[in-house]
């Protein structure tokens, strides 16, 4: 027995390799991302990160005087606003990961189901 290793096996280590870096990759995307929006009136500004938590919020100096449930309406818009960037920047990610595994694996991709 030779200490050669099989080159199917070679093959299937090194995609195996790709797909780690790839995954790899977007685990610093997450961790380095922020998406920061504001309301309407540009009164409250948050950040989520990549994980979509909430990171930061800015109130505009005044703004308590406009009410409990005016202001949650504005926050509310505000982490809405955030969100749909962070889940677009989430969509893009994954076509370019099941671009980049069908590249890898040969498979074409698959159409996604919702």
């Amino acid at each position: 027995m030779t200490d050669e290793m099989h080159p199917q096996v070679a093959a299937v280590l090194q995609q195996a390799q790709q797909l780690q870096s790839i995954m790899d990759e977007q685990l610093r995307r997450m961790n380095s991302q922020t998406f920061t929006a504001s309301d309407e009136s540009g009164t409250v500004e948050v950040t989520l990160d990549g994980h979509h938590q909430l990171k930061s919020a800015f109130i505009a100096d005044g703004l308590m005087r406009v009410g409990v449930e005016e202001l949650q309406q504005r926050l509310n818009e505000a982490l809405g606003n955030a969100s749909a960037a962070a889940s677009s920047a989430i969509d893009a990610d994954r076509e370019r990961i099941d671009a980049a595994v069908a590249e890898i694996t040969g498979d074409p991709p698959q159409p996604e189901s919702r």
